[in-house]
């Protein structure tokens, strides 16, 4: 993608007020990790959730214990720390303090290790992940088969934050259980159906006064893989400084302090990672929030110019001046994404400041591109700078949604190695037979006409061409002549009704 420096044309538009179907939108602040006594970490859930809302003064804490016993954790031994009805219990002191527009309360598990694919918190499930059924470390139990059957309190999947990319001892061949899969592919998919949040700023953890580096470059590679994260600040508390021991934050864009708005905004993504402890920032492409996947109709023309804007506003740093990058990729590509633009000033010559802005000149340039601005913060008043980072948009333009109740899968098409990927990413295993594979180019088709029964987060490929093979279930042969080796051949999978499920242009 094209590269801008320094542009110019920073326009102040009014207050932009942010609204969804049901009210209009805040930022508040949380730290999505910590812990107590329960695992590693200090004292109790009471005292806990007493500091952050009182001393540390945030809107959202997660306590997020270990789920194994070698962390150390109490949860395998005495579950009922965890999920028991006394009153001291970590889900009941969660409840207890969440109060309506007053302190929001979540609870959660911190799963794995970090030599066995580093950790993930999983929020706000009544259930201790048990090692006998997904043993510490075994991803793919933990995606394919454990998540998949357990709800949150609001009915929904459970949301998942991959904690600390940047852990040197999780090395990339076996970071958040890739090899846990029989393919990259396959562990792509079933992280991205359950991953909504990655932690690009972690700590002070166990020690010290400053939180690690961020990691934007996993950020960054993660997101050129294909998973649809956004970004968090969490300090990993195990010292009784929970909120407190750091300036970072996890900006949360809600339409209000209740945990079924927060858990919504968690859900869609709704976030920004931000080293500024009071750092207000709300963002809109073609009038949609951060964190949402454009799909079908909602997908510009390629070469449209989108419509970006942002709120900024700090407090107690009035005078505080901004530069915005806007970083663009598309996924999969040779490259991780790069700055294609940097706003400095505005139109009037003037440095950006605390208001709300337009960002002219961005265009969609076609195909799944994704784009996330970053804010980098200065003052006269302070000797630092401060940075946030804030949930991409993605572009899915050839991705269908189906309805709710029908089965959800993806299909990828290799034009030049001639192989088609079908990816169920839904939470239902879904039976093939009957299922049509086309290329729209000639119209040849491929028909499943034995069972063939796909459970959630696994793929199935149809290869054709001189050296096409056969090993089902992974492997299906269709034939030895070439089908895809058309420029641009567009390809369909069809249910047995004919319904269009999945496309490629």
């Amino acid at each position: 993608m094209k590269r801008l420096l320094s542009c110019r044309g920073v326009s102040v538009i009014a207050l932009l007020v942010f609204t969804s179907m049901s009210g209009q939108a805040e930022v508040f602040f949380g730290n999505l990790h910590s812990h107590t006594a329960i695992s590693d970490g200090s004292s109790n859930p009471r005292t806990a959730y007493r500091h952050a809302r009182d001393t540390a003064g945030l809107d959202v804490l997660a306590i997020t214990e270990h789920n194994h016993a070698a962390a150390p954790s109490r949860l395998q031994a005495e579950p009922e720390l965890y999920n028991g009805s006394q009153s001291s219990s970590l889900i009941s002191q969660a409840r207890r303090f969440t109060r309506d527009n007053r302190f929001v309360a979540l609870y959660g598990q911190e799963f794995s290790s970090i030599g066995s694919g580093n950790h993930a918190n999983v929020l706000d499930v009544d259930d201790v992940i048990e090692t006998t059924h997904v043993p510490n470390g075994r991803w793919d139990r933990l995606l394919n088969e454990w998540l998949a059957v357990r709800r949150d309190s609001q009915g929904q999947p459970p949301i998942v934050l991959l904690n600390h990319p940047a852990q040197s001892s999780s090395p990339n061949d076996r970071e958040y259980g890739i090899d846990d899969f029989p393919d990259s592919e396959s562990w792509r998919t079933a992280l991205d159906k359950h991953a909504q949040l990655i932690n690009i700023i972690n700590g002070p953890s166990h020690g010290g006064s400053s939180p690690g580096r961020p990691s934007e470059s996993e950020f960054l590679r993660y997101l050129n893989l294909g998973l649809h994260v956004g970004p968090t600040a969490d300090q990993d508390n195990h010292r009784r400084d929970w909120g407190s021991a750091a300036e970072t934050r996890t900006g949360i864009i809600a339409e209000s302090l209740t945990k079924p708005a927060i858990m919504d905004a968690l859900r869609n993504r709704r976030v920004y990672a931000t080293q500024d402890r009071n750092l207000r920032l709300v963002a809109t492409i073609n009038d949609a929030q951060i964190g949402t996947i454009f799909t079908g109709a909602d997908v510009p023309v390629q070469g449209t110019e989108l419509d970006i804007a942002v709120e900024i506003s700090d407090d107690d740093e009035p005078n505080a001046t901004y530069v915005i990058d806007v970083f663009s990729d598309v996924i999969g590509g040779p490259q991780r994404a790069d700055i294609i633009a940097q706003f400095t000033e505005l139109d009037s010559g003037e440095e950006i400041g605390n208001g709300s802005h337009e960002l002219p000149g961005i265009t969609y340039e076609g195909g799944r591109q994704y784009l996330f601005l970053r804010v980098t913060q200065s003052d006269p008043d302070r000797s630092h700078f401060d940075r946030a980072w804030l949930a991409p948009v993605w572009f899915e333009p050839n991705t269908l949604v189906p309805s709710p109740a029908g089965p959800v899968l993806t299909l990828e098409v290799n034009l030049e190695t001639e192989r088609a990927r079908i990816t169920n990413t839904g939470s239902d295993a879904v039976d093939l037979e009957g299922w049509e594979l086309v290329s729209t180019r000639g119209d040849q088709r491929f028909v499943f006409n034995d069972p063939l029964q796909l459970a959630p987060g696994r793929s199935v490929t149809v290869v054709s061409g001189p050296n096409a093979s056969d090993d089902p279930p992974n492997i299906v042969f269709w034939t030895e002549s070439f089908i895809w080796r058309n420029a641009g051949d567009p390809g369909e999978l069809r249910n047995p009704d004919g319904v269009l499920i999945a496309q490629t242009e």
